[in-house]
């Protein structure tokens, strides 16, 4: 009789554990992945994108200081681990290939989505915002399932965007959608990723420039490839000593 209790018992326990685990929010987004290859940054797509972005900045920039380096690749890696809590850092490589991955697809410097997805989510994949926004580049659901649909991206409802590699896609995706949408304007269509295209346009109608946004997104862009030179600088130096 104790046996089979304790059998019962055991069974009940491993049940509610197993319950518990598949709605633990972290326990589900990371299942299932392996560790990614780093693929290349396709430099054409990058040095493009930072000129739009940048415009006569991009002159004498860390951007340009980084033209033909063939270790950006493992440099976004290391932003992505570095700014990953120790759970997650694991998974950088599966981040960081995704990253590259959608800004070769769709043209976008994948240092600019680095910008984003620290100004959204400062790299915390399960993060939920204040309006429902989910994820490393806090997207809403409702916007999610209309971008996911029109992309051809796979849509199982919100806990679609718990899955970090669903999240940059969309997310990706829809900044590619409202780039499209303001005719490749920096200052409109970065600025509509937080506040939607028609508060950009009503302001605009104001004449008012949306930039608060856009410069957190911007001075977090320039930081990173600051740092990134810089590495890239002492990395030379040691080399060359």
């Amino acid at each position: 009789m104790k046996t089979k209790h304790l059998n019962t018992s055991l069974s009940i326990v491993t049940a509610l554990l197993t319950v518990l685990l598949f709605n633990n929010f972290a326990f589900f987004a990371w299942t299932g992945y392996s560790v990614a290859a780093i693929g290349e940054v396709h430099e054409a797509s990058r040095i493009a994108h930072a000129k739009e972005l940048l415009g006569k900045s991009y002159l004498g920039s860390a951007a340009q200081m980084l033209e033909g380096q063939a270790s950006i690749n493992q440099m976004i890696l290391d932003k992505v681990e570095a700014g990953l809590a120790p759970q997650w850092k694991s998974y950088a490589p599966t981040i960081a290939s995704t990253v590259i991955s959608e800004s070769t697809r769709l043209n976008f410097d994948p240092i600019f989505v680095l910008a984003i997805i620290q100004t959204e989510s400062r790299f915390n994949p399960i993060i939920v915002g204040g309006a429902g926004e989910i994820g490393l580049m806090q997207i809403k659901p409702d916007t999610a399932k209309w971008i996911a649909r029109k992309n051809g991206i796979a849509w199982d409802g919100k806990k679609t965007l718990q899955d970090p590699v669903s999240n940059i896609k969309i997310g990706v995706a829809y900044m590619n959608y409202l780039r499209g949408k303001f005719q490749k304007t920096p200052m409109k269509y970065v600025s509509a990723y937080n506040m939607g295209p028609l508060n950009v346009r009503r302001l605009i109608a104001k004449n008012i420039r949306p930039y608060e946004y856009r410069s957190k997104v911007m001075k977090n862009y320039s930081y990173f490839y600051a740092n990134m030179a810089d590495r890239n600088n002492d990395s030379a130096l040691v080399a060359s000593n």
